[in-house]
């Protein structure tokens, strides 16, 4: 009997483990979305409540960037506070090959700020350029 008992609880003490520590860590590991350049296309020409983030360092994204874009830090120069709206969808590039600057951006932004509504671009500023889709020049 007492070695039911120990098993017992053994075996409730694993599920509040379970359910206190890791489900929540799980549930807040969100997985960064992507959206497709034709897609942000047609968002910016419906003139969609989106607000576009250029994560490429300061001097490139003066020459060039995605008409409308803001300029924002990559992840580690990130400060606080984040002046970014909550309220909007924020859709990130940067001119990597595989969007690495703009997803680690998008990462801490969900992890460490509670950002929710966040999409990479696919592609990012790359491909941006090489559909020739619009580019605005300062």
């Amino acid at each position: 009997m007492k070695t039911l008992f120990g098993w017992m609880v053994i075996l409730i003490s694993g599920c509040f483990l379970v359910a206190w520590v890791i489900l929540p860590f799980i549930a807040s590991a969100q997985e960064v979305q992507s959206i497709k350049p034709e897609e942000l296309k047609k968002l910016i020409e419906s003139k969609a409540d989106i607000l576009v983030v250029d994560n490429q360092p300061k001097g490139a994204y003066d020459m060039e960037h995605i008409p409308g874009a803001v300029n924002f830090p990559w992840a580690p120069q990130i400060k606080v506070p984040v002046n970014l709206p909550r309220n909007k969808m924020l859709i990130l590039y940067c001119a990597c090959s595989h969007e690495e600057d703009s997803t680690d951006v998008a990462e801490k932004l969900m992890r460490e700020f509670g950002y929710n509504n966040i999409k990479v671009l696919e592609g990012g500023w790359l491909r941006w350029v090489e559909l020739g889709y619009p580019i605005e020049k300062k």
